[in-house]
């Protein structure tokens, strides 16, 4: 979703690191490595990863999305690979990518947040992180006292992290250094045009912007804003496209979104040559079409006033392009051997099917927000329109003051709430209630570094044995991710196609969120999958390993052995 208006990482158990012996034992395995395998390649001294926002492998598949496909055949794929983590949104996951570290150990968890160590303001603050920048999310991560992947790697090289989204960007890039530059996109300015009217624009902002990124009037690293698409048409009129931020747009000399990021991508190669080491890009317009459309669910061409760009067709097949762009420009520079590729995902995307959209449709063009956000954050205006699903539960904790007990709801395909009276006697009452909001499959309250399930699980609403076999091996593991005094105090957990925000949304544990691509590619890495269940937090710790980089600080995640080819095969 786009912009709107202390902890230490617990050093690692024996379980885990146990684990982790056995992750790494089994990539080797997997690696074919060994006293018969091929000889090592020279590792990697450049590593570049690309996240396709909302990109499931469902989504891949459905849209034969060619150059991803063709990374996964050909690199090191993990077919069993998932996310790992609620919740599944883009703020949470770019930072959990670039430090190894789970939600509950990296300062937030999802798109709410309680300030509890004071961290931002007066201690106890409910914040929406969507809409934090580098100074609110830097003191977060400073807190928790993680590196990022762009602190191991600035010593050799340039790192440059490209994303429309700011807070995506700044969950990839890190705090930063002197040798650290983050490029995403700010207020610009307002241009006059021949014909005598002006235009206004987005132009890049960051940290340590290059100067070869002019935000000149004329400049192609300028898009259009006030720029609405598709505006008052169901469903995309929850959440519609108000620029060019995240989609092209129909400007060829000035395309925003994932072409933007891309020729962004490719002008740090031109211009730095050899002198980066890492380079992170995130596109963000396979996440905007399943937001307004319903992802897989998406109309297409039965849509009245059709603009085929803002659809997923469109979205899948340009972000799809940007992947092959990005992988070409390395063959070209005979850069390939020498960089570690990691192509990966932040989310996936859950369809709402008819019957199970709990939220509601309003003519406001930013309704989206208002079934997403329930409560007052100190960062972003009031949110005090709530779906009617979700009434039961603002209406049901009133003390008899006429005030609910709900500080702050966050609703997409999981329910997330944070009370303002935390005692056992308001925690119980609420998770009462919750238990029968529509389509609610188990709640979950928070105790300590877990989260203990408080009501039976509703088998009967699982459409699926798929579903249900997937709920009891995974939902458990997902929901505790999020177990820290800063998440929400109570989580409840929806079915596959259920959705309280827009028709295509994410973070929950549902499949369609979890099951994402983590493909490794060029470095002279052989084309053997991975057999382990690589989550998102083993892509940090295998980067390292692949490197031959050692790590400084205890990570959440498993390092896996990437398999490499045989020398004198391509």
């Amino acid at each position: 979703m786009p912009q709107r208006r202390t902890r230490v990482l617990a050093v690692a158990s024996a379980a885990v690191v146990a684990l982790a012996v056995l992750g790494t034992q089994s990539g080797a395995e997997a690696g074919g490595r060994g006293g018969h395998g091929p000889k090592p390649v020279p590792r990697p001294t450049k590593v570049v990863v690309i996240v396709v926002d909302a990109l499931s492998k469902e989504i891949v598949q459905k849209y034969d999305m060619r150059h991803v496909e063709a990374l996964m055949k050909e690199g090191v794929d993990s077919p069993r690979s998932y996310l790992g983590h609620t919740g599944s949104v883009t703020v949470v996951t770019h930072n959990v990518i670039t430090t190894g570290a789970q939600p509950k150990h990296m300062g937030w968890t999802t798109e709410g947040y309680r300030d509890v160590a004071g961290l931002l303001g007066a201690p106890g603050g409910l914040y929406l992180t969507s809409n934090f920048g580098l100074a609110q999310m830097a003191p977060l991560q400073q807190a928790a006292g993680y590196p990022h992947l762009s602190d191991y790697l600035d010593d050799t090289g340039k790192v440059f992290t490209v994303s429309p989204k700011g807070y995506a960007a700044y969950g990839l890039s890190g705090p930063g250094s002197a040798n650290t530059s983050t490029i995403t996109f700010g207020s610009g300015p307002t241009c006059g045009n021949p014909d005598g009217t002006t235009t206004r624009y987005r132009q890049p902002t960051g940290v340590n912007v290059p100067a070869y990124f002019s935000t000149a009037c004329g400049s192609r690293w300028l898009v259009r804003r006030d720029t609405i698409y598709d505006t008052g048409q169901f469903p995309a009129q929850l959440y519609p496209a108000t620029d060019n931020r995240y989609v092209v747009g129909h400007d060829p000399a000035q395309q925003g979104g994932d072409v933007w990021a891309t020729d962004a991508a490719l002008e740090i190669m031109k211009q730095e040559g050899d002198g980066w080491s890492g380079l992170f890009v995130s596109l963000p317009g396979v996440d905007k079409a399943a937001h307004m459309w319903g992802g897989v669910n998406d109309p297409e061409a039965a849509t009245p006033g059709y603009d085929p760009m803002t659809h997923m067709k469109y979205a899948t097949a340009t972000a799809d392009a940007q992947v092959g762009r990005i992988m070409q420009a390395l063959e070209d520079s005979g850069q390939l051997d020498d960089t570690l590729v990691v192509l990966t995902a932040d989310h996936g995307s859950v369809a709402a099917d008819e019957g199970h959209f709990h939220g509601d449709v309003q003519p406001e063009n930013d309704y989206g927000y208002y079934n997403w956000y329930y409560g007052a954050p100190v960062n972003d205006v009031p949110y005090q329109r709530p779906q009617d699903a979700l009434l039961p539960l603002i209406e049901g904790t009133d003390d008899g003051t006429g005030a609910t007990n709900v500080g702050f709801s966050y609703s997409d395909s999981s329910l997330n709430v944070w009370l303002k009276d935390q005692s056992a006697g308001a925690v119980s009452s609420a998770a009462a209630i919750m238990e029968d909001l529509p389509d609610v499959t188990a709640v979950w309250k928070r105790h300590g570094d877990h989260y203990d399930r408080v009501t039976p699980v509703r088998w009967d609403r699982m459409s699926s044995w798929g579903e249900r076999i997937w709920f009891a091996a995974k939902a458990q593991e997902l929901v505790d991710t999020q177990a820290a005094d800063y998440g929400p105090d109570l989580v409840a957990t929806l079915p596959d196609d259920t959705t309280y925000s827009v028709l295509g949304d994410h973070g929950g544990i549902q499949r369609a969120a979890q099951q994402v691509p983590i493909v490794f590619a060029g470095a002279g890495l052989s084309s053997q999958d991975l057999r382990g269940e690589v989550r998102s937090v083993d892509i940090m710790p295998t980067i390292l390993r692949a490197m031959g980089i050692r790590a400084t600080h205890p990570m959440d995640g498993v390092a896996y052995e990437l398999p490499a080819r045989k020398r004198g095969h391509r």
